[in-house]
């Protein structure tokens, strides 16, 4: 089974770029079916949060969708809001440092929210990039102090970050990195340093295409179907309990 766990769905006003009408459930499913994606991980987008939507589309088609929560931290009602959605079914929760403007290592922001998931069984996904904001530290700094919540690094922080990534996924056993955006050969230095059980395929829709991103983890796997099948899909269907 292909299990992709990074992709976004949105819907509202057209504003251009990312903020597109073209990210309905509808349309992902479409191109999931072209490419051979079998189930993918949603979550809204953060510059116009849509909570709401991902839940719909999850109730829709629990056997091809599972939801993140997408939390703004910063928010008074945060924890309420992520219990709330948690309540409603949605599997993890997703943060986006840089967009809604603090640091990952930002305790007093963030360790409540990482102790509801504690308390729910559920991950913990962040985007992570070439930024201060969400720098692979800050990932081991909150995967140390939270040990039994997984933590799901987005981009394996790339394109500047990806050996920190590589490095603190190595030294921290539930740490997951994820492949959308990272360069071929970042994909196989994890593989190589980190193993193949810690990776998860990331397409980050519609920023890019599942058939590249598919391509590019084969291309990773170097014919070895075993490394080839936990990475698209065993280890995301391991760690969200599909």
């Amino acid at each position: 089974m292909i299990i992709d766990h990074h992709n976004h769905i949105w819907v509202g006003e057209q504003a251009g770029g990312f903020l597109d009408e073209g990210m309905s459930v509808e349309r992902i499913l479409r191109e999931m079916d072209v490419a051979g994606v079998d189930m993918a991980g949603v979550c809204t987008v953060a510059q116009a949060i849509n909570n709401d939507y991902v839940v719909e589309a999850q109730n829709a088609h629990p056997d091809r969708l599972f939801g993140f929560c997408m939390i703004n931290p910063r928010l008074p009602d945060a924890g309420a809001t992520l219990r709330h959605y948690l309540d409603k079914g949605l599997k993890g929760l997703k943060l986006h440092p840089r967009l809604h403007g603090y640091q990952l290592g930002d305790h007093a922001l963030l360790d409540p929210l990482i102790a509801i998931c504690g308390e729910y069984g559920v991950p913990v996904f962040s985007h992570g990039g070439s930024e201060e904001n969400d720098h692979p530290f800050y990932f081991e700094e909150l995967a140390r102090s939270f040990p039994k919540v997984r933590f799901l690094l987005g981009h394996m922080c790339a394109l500047n970050f990806c050996d920190d990534a590589i490095r603190v996924a190595q030294r921290n056993g539930n740490i997951y990195l994820d492949t959308s955006t990272a360069e071929l050969f970042s994909v196989k230095a994890a593989i190589k340093q980190v193993g193949a059980d810690r990776i998860v395929m990331s397409t980050d829709w519609p920023g890019n295409d599942f058939r590249m991103e598919l391509l590019k983890i084969q291309i990773a796997a170097d014919g070895n179907e075993d490394v080839f099948g936990k990475i698209a899909g065993e280890n995301i269907r391991r760690i969200m309990n599909l």
